[in-house]
């Protein structure tokens, strides 16, 4: 039975070599240089300490990073008394260790189908959701098991930009930049509905990036990138690529 998407049927149709999918409307063609998603403003979360992005020059160079966002730090208060930032969502590792809070919601999602990815998630490619680091805030940090990576020095330690996780379940929890949060919507808590994980519009992904080493194809109507989102060419979602999952290209496979 030959399979169809019911995403956007109104919009705009571009008929491939293997697939027909529906694109999404003009409001979501996030890769124009005009999108409103490209001009979300970060919001007040009450940081006043110094620099006004932490880390934001890279490498080890904010030795007391701990006490700064996205780590442990204490919001500005409003006129009101209560605190400038605003709770939205939670994460954690599987075991409970380290939890984390988000104020707002993400400024974008998106898929990675680099190698690094790929070899440190253990995945065919990485789901992310991009939040400014005044956003976010260390809630729990049970046995100090919080833990750095550098995937530039390759060692331990908190030189940005890093990859942080729990020391003692392992499980990731989010990639720090200079100037913002790669957090993993799999530690995220979501209201569930009948038993089934709600995702958030606001994590759903705008795109695919890196589409160009992808190890698997996605036929899910999104734009797919070859490299970085905006600064790419757009590919196909579907290739005749032996070497790229899915096994079944949509035709017999030839006989050996």
């Amino acid at each position: 039975m030959p399979l169809t998407t019911n995403a956007h049927p109104e919009s705009y149709t571009k008929t491939g070599a293997h697939s027909s999918i529906h694109h999404p409307p003009p409001e979501d063609h996030t890769h124009h240089q005009d999108h409103p998603s490209d001009k979300k403003s970060i919001p007040d979360t009450g940081w006043r300490g110094s620099p006004p992005i932490p880390s934001s020059d890279g490498g080890d160079s904010d030795k007391d990073w701990m006490s700064k966002p996205p780590y442990i730090w204490t919001p500005a208060r409003g006129s009101d008394g209560e605190e400038l930032f605003k709770t939205k969502y939670e994460s954690s590792c599987w075991c409970g260790a380290v939890r984390f809070a988000f104020a707002g919601d993400p400024l974008d999602a998106k898929h990675c189908h680099c190698r690094q990815c790929q070899r440190l998630h253990g995945a065919p490619f990485q789901w992310a959701v991009i939040f400014p680091k005044t956003s976010v805030r260390l809630l729990q940090n049970n046995s100090d098991a919080l833990h750095c990576f550098s995937t530039t020095t390759k060692d331990a330690g908190h030189h940005v930009p890093c990859k942080v996780s729990c020391d003692t379940c392992r499980a990731p929890l989010f990639d720090e930049g200079k100037r913002t949060v790669l957090a993993y919507p799999s530690g995220f808590k979501f209201t569930p509905i009948k038993a089934r994980l709600n995702v958030p519009l606001e994590f759903q992904p705008s795109c695919h990036i890196f589409y160009g080493q992808r190890v698997m194809e996605v036929c899910d109507g999104i734009p797919k990138w070859r490299g970085h989102k905006n600064d790419s060419e757009l590919m196909q979602e579907m290739s005749d690529a032996v070497g790229v999952m899915p096994r079944y290209k949509g035709h017999e496979e030839p006989h050996t």
